[in-house]
């Protein structure tokens, strides 16, 4: 009786190493579960290279967006800047925010360049050759396709605008799939990530 007295004592003192007392994490966007994700490495808009491989240490948010786009990538980009803006100095220097273009037939470095100084974003602008971008939108589910229309260059172009959260070890852990996120959530997601990964 003497030693189940013990054992129970003990047991109270110290719930932590009997018990599975772990945070249960969970996001508002679709959790992905630490999933692979590919590593590229793609021409920033500023001049040098820019490479996902060397994220790592730091969480990164990842957009797709195209400087021609008039309707989905504002919302998106605009969003972007109010995640950004809204995190603390500590934070902002843990994150890595970064665009990848769909029309990289258009957007060169110098049009990624203008664009970003018309618009204030701060954060890298990727392109690349389509050799170098297809295997991106392969990997992170953005499948643009050209439609003709009416404009100088004569296409459009239409793509899903997947939004990734990629933690410190360059794991997926959360994609918002709609361009009009939640930025109050997304923040929350973002916020997360950084604690626990």
């Amino acid at each position: 009786m003497k030693k189940y007295a013990i054992l129970l004592t003990l047991i109270l003192m110290f719930p932590g190493c009997f018990g599975d007392d772990e945070e249960e994490i969970s996001f508002n966007g679709r959790d992905l579960g630490g999933s692979y994700t590919y590593k590229f490495t793609l021409e920033d808009a500023e001049g040098p290279l820019w490479s996902l491989q060397e994220q790592e240490g730091k969480v990164v948010v990842l957009a797709f967006i195209f400087t021609r786009c008039d309707n989905t990538c504002p919302v998106t980009n605009q969003n972007v800047k109010m995640v950004k803006d809204t995190l603390s100095e500590e934070e902002a220097s843990k994150v890595s925010f970064v665009s990848v273009t769909v029309d990289w037939r258009h957007d060169s470095p110098s049009v990624l360049r203008n664009y970003t100084a018309d618009f204030g974003y701060d954060w890298p602008h990727l392109t690349g050759s389509k050799e170098a971008l297809d295997p991106v939108y392969e990997n992170y589910g953005v499948f643009p396709y050209t439609e003709e229309d009416d404009s100088d260059e004569g296409y459009t172009v239409a793509h899903p605008s997947p939004t990734y959260i990629i933690d410190t070890d360059g794991k997926g852990r959360v994609v918002w799939s709609d361009y009009d996120f939640p930025v109050d959530l997304f923040v929350d997601d973002l916020r997360t990530v950084l604690e626990h990964y």
